[in-house]
């Protein structure tokens, strides 16, 4: 078992369990019930950590978060490919159709 991320986000760290458990890396959270114990507990202990179950998959577990790290934080505006119609970016339907997308030149 290898560490991969401590965050005090709850939240964030099942986010990216998530991710990884959709990429089949197998990982669990780590002190994820221990925020009741601030005060008792140091705090840096009580940080939520994401653990990869197998040290075979660390290298893909970081391959796959980094990936994400570095996506682009705006999408390109898009054009149906079924009705020709402009879509934003954050949008993977068209609005109008539920067509599919292809980026805008």
């Amino acid at each position: 078992m290898k560490r991969l991320v401590t965050h005090e986000s709850l939240a964030y760290v099942g986010h990216l369990k998530n991710l990884l458990e959709q990429s089949a890396i197998t990982c669990f959270i780590r002190n994820d019930q221990l925020s009741g114990g601030l005060g008792e507990i140091p705090f840096l202990d009580c940080l939520p950590e994401l653990w990869v179950t197998r040290d075979e998959d660390l290298a893909r577990a970081e391959a796959v978060l980094g990936a994400v790290k570095n996506a682009p934080a705006e999408c390109e505006e898009w054009r149906c490919t079924l009705c020709g119609e402009s879509n934003e970016g954050q949008f993977a339907l068209c609005w109008q159709c539920g067509g599919a997308d292809i980026p805008v030149g």
